[in-house]
């Protein structure tokens, strides 16, 4: 069973027999000590469970190389922030890293309830400067902690159900008891329920997070912090939602000006896709030395403060990403609505995070700049899409397996198309709304999010998602649109980049007398040659080609 169960580890172990599968995560509590002299972490991590085949006798967790588990014990009484993780009976285990099995000593019948804790310690590192668990130092000297694992997934740092393997497995909540050395401030998801300062000069931070989450977005945080909180006002929301940032004391003035932009983007947000999904908790931003990452309640923000650079002059190295906005800061806090509220239920869908993320940064800009100016930040995804690219990125595949940048690029320009193919801005970001508010702290599929669109739409869009979604590539369209009398000659080919053929609209747009008519044809795969009777017109142009992925050489003559 032990070779299986390595194997189970190394790739998508969405799979009858994958162990992992025997059980549902209903709440994890992570208790440790941060031990910055050493780079180690000791402590304890928690998990209730509910068991979801008969005849469970053991359960296999996911924890990397690296740690030392000095036992797993069950727990007498139900799991929560301050309950006892001590006194159960100790199982017995087996750890084969990248694998825990835990015994349970009995068999389990399917709807019981199973509650264990592991013991372990080590020394978790960064895989590069992005990814991995970092233990860095501030200008100063002291400790700057952070971890950023979607890439590696959360068994590089802590014992759990692995979403790098098992995104569907969302935890119903999470408790995290973080201690530290005194002088240090802990962060972690949700909100901070207690602060507790012990003799040995360590204080420990009390988070619970009281909704659904992805194990990667689980996070810890540590440095000399500077808190800064406030409440914003926005609309839809009944009560103000809690903002609070936490940034290396240099950079408060840096932040005070940057987050200026928090209000307006939360806005754009709440308008397009539905309230702040986790307004109990807060909105945060926490000052870290890697680039970013979407972790709930408490996203990793380690940009370039880029409106004080334009303020106060020097150079900025993400430059080209942040042209029109703060790009860690809109992309990332867009993740809570795309990834973290609404999760893809298997990777084949991570367009769902990322792609979904990428297009809100259009429907941030068309919020404040308008929506010339986020078509042109549109088209810098443009050249990232590639001609043989596939949205869905397959069946019985990992976190790592799936991810590919077309996932952002091509989702968020599908989801542009969409919208043009749509015609109605009101009704597109209805369904928007309407997917993210049905499958809020659970997780979706394309397939669910063509359902939604089709009841919201009464239409059949079964065609658009095997081509844009399941498909390879995108059309190439060559040909002529012009006057002759009173005719519109219509002679425009359609090919693809790849296999796929594609069936597409041709907007077009001419004035007659004092009258702007919009005109659609629809255009199959091949050459579509039509002679349309529209009377004495002039102005002739195309209307919505450039909001459409697509290569064009339509000329209008």
């Amino acid at each position: 069973m032990l070779q299986l169960l390595l194997a189970l580890a190394t790739a998508s172990p969405a799979i009858d027999v994958d162990p992992r599968t025997a059980y549902d995560v209903l709440t994890y509590r992570i208790d440790l000590e941060v031990l910055p002299a050493t780079k180690t972490i000791a402590g304890t991590v928690a998990m209730e469970a509910l068991v979801l085949r008969d005849d469970t006798d053991t359960v296999v967790l996911d924890l990397k190389s690296g740690f030392k588990v000095a036992g797993v014990y069950e727990l007498v009484e139900p799991l929560s922030g301050t309950s006892t993780l001590t006194g159960g009976r100790a199982l017995r285990f087996r750890y084969e890293p990248p694998l825990l099995m835990c015994e349970l000593g009995r068999k389990e019948a399917k709807d019981s309830t199973v509650r264990l804790a592991v013991a372990y310690a080590g020394a978790p590192r960064a895989l590069d400067s992005f990814t991995g668990f970092h233990w860095k130092q501030t200008a100063d000297g002291r400790p700057w902690i952070s971890t950023s694992c979607q890439g590696t997934g959360s068994a590089s740092w802590w014992p759990s159900k692995d979403s790098y393997f098992h995104p569907d497995d969302k935890p119903e909540r999470i408790f995290e008891n973080y201690t530290v050395p005194q002088g240090l401030y802990a962060v972690g998801n949700g909100r901070l329920t207690a602060r507790t300062a012990n003799a040995n000069d360590t204080e420990a931070f009390h988070w619970a997070h009281a909704y659904p989450l992805e194990t990667y977005s689980v996070t810890l945080n540590v440095a000399p912090y500077v808190v800064v909180e406030t409440t914003l006002e926005i609309e839809a929301h009944a009560d103000p939602l809690p903002f609070i940032y936490y940034v290396l004391p240099e950079n408060v003035e840096k932040a005070a000006l940057q987050f200026q932009d928090v209000e307006p983007m939360l806005e754009a947000f709440t308008q397009a896709f539905g309230t702040f999904p986790f307004e109990t908790s807060k909105f945060a931003l926490v000052e870290t030395s890697f680039w970013g990452m979407e972790h709930s309640t408490a996203v990793a923000y380690g940009s370039s403060y880029p409106a004080w650079l334009k303020v106060h002059g020097g150079r900025d190295p993400y430059a080209g990403r942040n042209k029109y906005f703060d790009y860690i800061l809109v992309h990332e806090s867009a993740h809570e609505w795309w990834g973290n509220a609404v999760s893809a239920r298997a990777w084949g869908d991570f367009w769902i995070h990322e792609g979904f993320a990428t297009f809100a940064e259009a429907v941030y800009l068309e919020h404040v700049q308008g929506r010339e100016i986020a078509d042109k930040h549109m088209q810098s995804w443009r050249s990232s899409v590639g001609r043989n690219s596939r949205l869905y990125r397959g069946d019985n595949v990992d976190s790592g397996a799936a991810y590919d940048i077309n996932i952002y690029g091509k989702g968020a320009w599908v989801l542009q198309t969409l919208r043009t193919y749509m015609q109605d801005d009101a009704r597109f970001f209805a369904v928007l709304r309407a997917f993210n508010l049905e499958y809020r702290y659970k997780n979706a599929s394309t397939e669910d999010f063509r359902a939604v669109v089709e009841r919201e739409t009464k239409a059949d869009w079964k065609r658009f998602f095997d081509e844009w979604v399941y498909g390879k590539g995108y059309p190439k369209l060559t040909g002529s649109v012009r006057l002759d009398g009173p005719e519109l000659v219509v002679d425009v080919t359609v090919a693809g980049t790849s296999e796929t053929p594609f069936h597409l609209p041709l907007d077009l747009r001419y004035d007659l007398e004092d009258t702007v008519v919009d005109l659609r044809v629809e255009l199959a795969p091949g050459r579509n040659e039509q002679r349309i009777r529209i009377g004495a017109c002039s102005g002739l142009r195309l209307a919505s080609l450039n909001r459409i992925l697509c290569d064009s050489k339509v000329t209008v003559e």
